[in-house]
């Protein structure tokens, strides 16, 4: 057998993958597209847009709520007309990797962030989609106090940034009819 004989078959089958991924390609329909219904009415996009973030407790609710804003609205208009809200509780614990046994601190940390949500319909009281998210932040802890409160501040603020994509995701995927 050739070597073009052998890459005959090898030809053929990716011709027919290539030729049944072009037509399934037809079959998806983007996530946050204007044309995806959603199951409260409109689009998801516009769905998206309605949701009400009020005021959450601490630096990591505070950090969490600004990127919910950015992500489902981006514009943040107060005047838009607001059918969903959305309620968060956060919780935040810290995680000691590893010790220095020579002065016995901590090296570094790793900080949990957990978010236990939910988002309601205000005209029904229907919870239209909720969960429990956790994410990792790990940050490096320093002899210099001044450092390691910066660098837990970052974690905060990473942990908040990755929690807000991972909500509205699993917002967006809830609200598609």
């Amino acid at each position: 057998m050739s070597s073009s004989e052998a890459a005959f078959p090898r030809r053929t089958l990716l011709a027919a993958v290539l030729a049944v991924a072009a037509l399934a390609g037809g079959c998806f329909q983007p996530l946050y597209s204007d044309y995806t219904s959603s199951t409260v009415g409109g689009s998801v996009k516009t769905a998206m847009r309605a949701i009400e973030i009020p005021e959450i407790k601490g630096l990591m609710g505070h950090y969490l709520r600004n990127e919910l804003v950015f992500e489902l609205d981006g514009s943040g208009d107060p005047d838009a007309r607001k059918t969903l809200k959305f309620d968060a509780r956060l919780t935040e614990s810290v995680e000691v990797v590893t010790v220095d046994y020579t002065n016995g601190r901590a090296d570094s940390a790793v900080l949990i962030g957990t978010a236990t949500w939910s988002l309601t319909d205000t005209k029904t009281g229907k919870i239209v989609s909720s969960g429990v998210n956790s994410v990792r932040a790990p940050y490096e802890r320093s002899s210099q106090r001044f450092a390691t409160v910066r660098a837990a501040r970052d974690a905060q603020i990473r942990a908040a940034k990755n929690l807000a994509t991972i909500i509205r995701g699993q917002i967006a995927a809830d609200l598609t009819s």
